[in-house]
């Protein structure tokens, strides 16, 4: 059988070892990158750098999805480096909605790290793309009062982003739906003017979440882009199946205390399907979480247009990085992900991705990644 170049790197270097509506303009990132820490605890990989820079492997599988992972701290070079082992990415012409993690006015990785920020913006320009919008709807506060407390819209100005705070939209300017199989007792409500042939672009981080959820990553960070309140003239799908529900209705509420949120959480995912998804998980919280809460610093950038594949690796980076997260044996049995994979989000079977590296550090992490998500 005729070895890909990815796996004569990976069996190699095993070898030698038997021996991861208004727009607010914006600028450029205020905030340096902070220094990794030397001892972060976790386990022992190499971070020597290849003698050579890999091509973007092929994958192993025919329906595999890529998950393209980067060990690195640096986060500029981290981000661009991922993008590029998912191979052709054109975003020439289009105006991109991206959507971070701005749910608290707390640090990474609470919310996006700036230089995360600053390195996908220029990403999405070197690929062509006419405008960047930030989306977003925090949890913790005012959308807008939190951006400011982080600097965010300072950064947003030099970085000549749009800025769209969804709590701030109009009450006709929400459109309700009813998510197939939905366990949400009145739907939930999408910004109107996000719906149709929209380019989405997610940035999140990953952490644990300690009121529900069990994990935060790309479907989570999905939860920040529907309403928190309902409004009088919502329409959409409950016209039909006459679940409207009345003005003021708190769709946060309706999800932090049901028995079926993590499910929840996944069927919220169905109202918009992002292009490109990158993971920030240079720093995680590996207890508390989402604002606050224990961190261990694996050093790793990755991306995937599978938010199923995604959330999947990076559940196993945060078990890899030491979190004890419950309610599952088998990572495709974790509420989240079984249900996303259940509507056809993503991805239903750890066979069906391919994590993939560009250096003999990533390729012997997403061996063992492979092998966390495979077991059973």
């Amino acid at each position: 059988m005729r070895l890909t170049r990815r796996e004569f790197n990976r069996l190699s270097t095993l070898g030698g070892i038997a021996l991861m509506d208004e727009s607010v303009k914006t600028d450029r990132i205020l905030h340096p990158q902070s220094a990794a820490a030397a001892d972060n605890g976790l386990p022992g990989i190499s971070t020597e750098p290849a003698a050579e820079t890999q091509e973007a492997p092929e994958t192993q599988e025919k329906d595999a999805v890529r998950v393209a992972i980067v060990k690195t701290a640096n986060r500029g070079e981290g981000v661009a480096r991922a993008v590029a082992l998912l191979g052709e990415m054109d975003f020439s012409g289009k105006d991109v909605y991206l959507k971070c993690s701005y749910n608290s006015p707390d640090p990474f990785p609470a919310t996006t790290h700036p230089d995360a920020l600053g390195a996908t913006v220029r990403m999405l320009r070197g690929k062509g793309a006419d405008g960047v919008t930030l989306v977003e709807r925090s949890g913790m506060g005012r959308t807008r009062d939190v951006l400011e407390k982080l600097h965010v819209l300072t950064a947003l100005e030099a970085l000549d982003v749009s800025f769209r705070p969804l709590d701030e939209l109009a009450a006709g300017e929400w459109l309700h739906f009813e998510p197939a199989g939905s366990h949400w007792q009145k739907g939930i409500a999408f910004p109107r003017f996000l719906t149709g042939d929209k380019c989405f672009v997610q940035l999140c981080n990953l952490k644990t979440h300690r009121f529900g959820g069990g994990f935060s990553a790309s479907l989570k960070n999905s939860i920040g882009l529907i309403a928190k309140y309902a409004s009088a003239t919502e329409s959409g799908s409950a016209e039909k199946t006459g679940k409207a529900p009345n003005r003021g209705w708190n769709y946060m509420k309706d999800l932090h205390s049901s028995p079926d949120q993590e499910k929840m959480i996944a069927e919220a995912n169905q109202v918009y399907a992002p292009g490109l998804i990158v993971m920030d998980a240079v720093e995680v919280f590996v207890a508390g979480g989402p604002e606050r809460g224990e961190t261990a610093a694996p050093e790793i950038i990755a991306a995937s247009r599978d938010r199923v594949a995604l959330d999947a690796v990076g559940f196993a980076i945060l078990q890899y990085a030491g979190a004890r997260i419950g309610g599952a044996d088998h990572i495709f049995e974790q509420a989240q992900i079984k249900r996303a994979a259940e509507l056809n989000i993503g991805v239903d079977s750890p066979e069906k991705i391919s994590i993939v590296s560009d250096d003999n550090t990533g390729e012997l992490l997403a061996k063992r990644l492979e092998g966390m998500i495979a077991k059973h």
